[in-house]
């Protein structure tokens, strides 16, 4: 094949950003197809997402859902099989205190024995759960249909991902924590990228503000992607740091998506959601509550590499993380001063659960370059350059 002849194969590929524009639709649709089965592109890696012409003309002619939700106020789109999958699964949750380990072995129970499928239709459904939850139909239809009315106030830039699908991130699908759906807005090739959460108290010192916005900005220059939960305190600071420094980060939140908490923190997660992502795994229709934050956590360790404690006192939420880390045998690492400290106990219990103490960011890197998932990350320079800059 000539060059003519590849210049001419080359206008029937678009990116996704391409692919998006031809199609009038958002690039946040774009995904949700993608993740659906709907459009399958030629290629697909962390870096380039790639279509055939040919291939969005039939997704043009065939479905025409894209033009409903701009005349729809930019709504989410509720008629896609997996997002009314979802909308079932949060129905049954609710049965269940809105817990998921609880919903997801009735789920399995009623597969094994019952043969159970979502596809089955809501007019087989509906009288075989209620029966099974030991409620009326009517009673069931009800819940269904609130549930179903919240997914329909989302807008059209929220990403549904499914455990299991093509765009859930694998390591956090390999962890026993992880959520059957997540809810994201924002860049969802993120959670494909090395990321490190940067977590700690809502209550911090100066000091490990500084030290959280020196870490952070040296991660980020080695293009290491930052999680955090959008708290107050260290959260906020490693997010700020993140945008300020050009690089990109990752807020899990413990409320639904289209919710903002707390409230001083509304214009930060904006700001994510449109220069890096967003991620919840609790719907709409649910309150929020106050477990939701520690559940969060163990999602938050799941799609890291490693947490990096910052400060924390004995009942800060981030401690909580730790335990997730350790049990999803990613590291936690910990400021020396905090191990040297007479007034905290643990500290000094995590290390004996196996977390790693540093003192300085040379010493923080190296930890993580030796990390299986991020072995020789960085080179002898990076490491040279921040040999001297202390962190405690």
């Amino acid at each position: 094949m000539d060059r003519n002849q590849i210049l001419e194969l080359m206008k029937e590929i678009y990116t996704a950003a391409e692919a998006a524009e031809y199609l009038n639709i958002s690039t946040q649709r774009l995904h949700q197809l993608v993740q659906d089965g709907s459009l399958i592109p030629i290629k697909s890696n962390k870096s380039v997402t790639l279509f055939y012409k040919p291939d969005l003309d039939n997704r043009k002619i065939s479905n025409f859902s894209n033009s409903k939700i701009n005349d729809n106020n930019n709504h989410f789109d509720i008629n896609v099989p997996y997002v009314r999958d979802a909308i079932l699964y949060f129905t049954i949750q609710q049965y269940f205190n809105c817990n998921d380990k609880r919903t997801e072995r009735f789920i399995q129970d009623l597969t094994i024995n019952f043969g159970f499928d979502y596809r089955n239709g809501l007019k087989n459904n509906i009288p075989f759960l209620a029966n099974h939850l030991h409620v009326k139909d009517a009673d069931f239809y009800q819940v269904y249909g609130k549930v179903k009315n919240s997914f329909s106030t989302l807008t059209d830039d929220v990403i549904l991902l499914e455990k299991g699908g093509t765009l859930y991130p694998k390591q956090l699908a390999d962890t026993v924590d992880a959520p059957p759906y997540l809810f994201l807005k924002g860049d969802v090739h993120l959670l494909e990228e090395k990321s490190i959460s940067v977590v700690g108290s809502r209550i911090a010192s100066t000091s490990s503000l500084e030290n959280t916005d020196r870490l952070v900005r040296s991660l980020c220059r080695r293009n290491l992607v930052i999680n955090a939960g959008l708290a107050k305190g260290i959260d906020t600071a490693s997010h700020t740091a993140a945008l300020k420094y050009g690089g990109k980060t990752i807020a899990v939140i413990g409320t639904p998506i289209n919710k903002y908490y707390p409230k001083e923190n509304k214009e930060l997660q904006i700001e994510i959601e449109n220069n890096g992502l967003v991620v919840s795994q609790f719907p709409p229709c649910n309150e929020v509550f106050k477990w939701n934050f520690p559940t969060r956590n163990a999602t938050m360790s799941g799609i890291s590499l490693a947490t990096v404690i910052m400060h924390a006192g004995e009942t800060s939420g981030a401690l909580k993380q730790a335990d997730y880390a350790l049990k999803q045998g990613r590291d936690v690492l910990i400021p020396k001063s905090a191990v040297m400290n007479e007034s905290l106990k643990w500290p000094r219990n995590y290390v004996d659960k196996g977390a790693k103490v540093f003192s300085n960011l040379k010493e923080i890197l190296m930890i993580l370059n030796h990390n299986q998932a991020l072995e020789d990350w960085f080179d002898s320079t990076s490491l040279e350059e921040v040999s001297d800059v202390e962190m405690d």
